[in-house]
């Protein structure tokens, strides 16, 4: 299971793409294990892994409570980022401080773990002018209307967005938050799932050592990192 998450992971027409799906396919292309790779509401695609109808599920957070009903992979799958975007002409100055978004408008995705600090601030109520929405289009749509103040995203699939609404000159992330996440393979919580789990890690750990992980990564960005993906390109 997974959802629509460029450039992590999307479908173009009915063909999965991107550096997940590049990544996720190797190692099961080495373990001899025919895949079958589908696209859900992130809710829902969880739902699938917990109870069992589903085998794995990427790319996704840790997170201390999904522990509790799914394998995570030893190996980190994608080290990704978070950030915080605004609208450029809104007047809002944040200094990196989770503190400032207290008074704020928040758009977020439902069902999407944003890494521990920002998850920390939302349930310890923190963050509590939440705007929920069901994909990041959405929220960055909201932003545009005015009905949130910032948008909380993945820095690079945030970025994504904002090159396909044609925003770059209204939107950008704020260079003081980035917060830097590592995302998973999680495995469903039974016999299957531990084997896999062994199996998996030992493959990607493989593509790590003989150089196949980066290359997908250069393949799939065209370069390295955050670079590649600068607002105004």
């Amino acid at each position: 299971m997974t959802l629509e998450y460029p450039p992590y992971q999307y479908l173009e027409g009915n063909m999965p793409k991107g550096i997940g799906v590049e990544i996720v396919a190797e190692v099961f292309k080495r373990l001899k294990q025919p895949i079958n790779i589908e696209f859900l509401p992130w809710g829902r695609a969880i739902r699938e892994l917990q109870s069992g109808q589903a085998d794995g599920i990427f790319t996704i957070y840790f997170s201390e409570k999904r522990q509790q009903s799914m394998l995570y992979s030893e190996q980190v799958l994608i080290m990704q980022s978070v950030s915080i975007f605004t609208r450029k002409d809104s007047g809002i100055r944040l200094a990196g401080n989770i503190s400032e978004l207290s008074e704020l408008r928040v758009g977020l995705v439902r069902n999407v773990s944003y890494g521990t600090e920002i998850d920390t601030a939302i349930k310890s109520g923190v963050i509590d002018q939440i705007v929920e929405t069901n994909s990041g289009t959405q929220s960055f749509k909201l932003l545009l209307a005015d009905r949130v103040d910032v948008v909380i995203s993945n820095k690079l699939g945030g970025m994504d967005i904002v090159r396909r609404l044609g925003i770059q000159n209204t939107v950008a992330p704020t260079p003081q938050y980035e917060l830097p996440i590592p995302s998973y393979f999680a495995f469903s919580k039974n016999t299957q799932g531990k084997n896999l789990k062994a199996q998996f890690d030992k493959a990607l750990q493989a593509m790590k050592a003989d150089g196949t992980y980066d290359a997908i990564i250069r393949q799939s960005f065209n370069c390295r990192a955050v670079s590649c993906y600068q607002i105004g390109e």
